[in-house]
């Protein structure tokens, strides 16, 4: 009678050491998620406080006239393709047209060996 007991009790013991082990593992998944949440809150604030520098960046280059419309000058409007919108358009060009290859630009030597190094760059 006393072994039964005994298979019992060790099985009580087994069953609270499970018990045990799945909170721990409930509250480690818990410790993870939220660090994970922490972190993205992270990057989201990082990104808020990049857009906000690019912003005081663009009000120092872009004349004071303009300061409306600011938010399109900042790195990420400026990084990004404008939508389509009904006026956009397709021109058509006539049947054997073939566009000359030239400088729609004249520009001095010195802007030309600047563009090429921004190109380059």
């Amino acid at each position: 009678m006393s072994s039964g007991c005994y298979n019992t009790r060790k099985e009580a013991e087994k069953e609270q050491e499970e018990k045990m082990k799945k909170q721990k593992k409930k509250q480690k998944k818990e410790k993870t998620m939220k660090v994970k949440k922490v972190t993205e809150e992270w990057k989201i604030w990082d990104k808020e406080k990049e857009a906000a520098k690019s912003e005081v960046e663009a009000k120092k280059l872009v004349p004071e006239k303009f300061h409306w419309w600011i938010k399109v000058f900042g790195k990420k409007q400026s990084e990004r393709i404008s939508t389509w919108k009904i006026w956009d358009h397709v021109i058509n060009m006539k049947e054997g047209f073939v566009p000359k290859k030239g400088k729609v630009y004249l520009l001095s030597r010195k802007e030309r060996e600047e563009i090429h190094e921004f190109i380059n760059e």
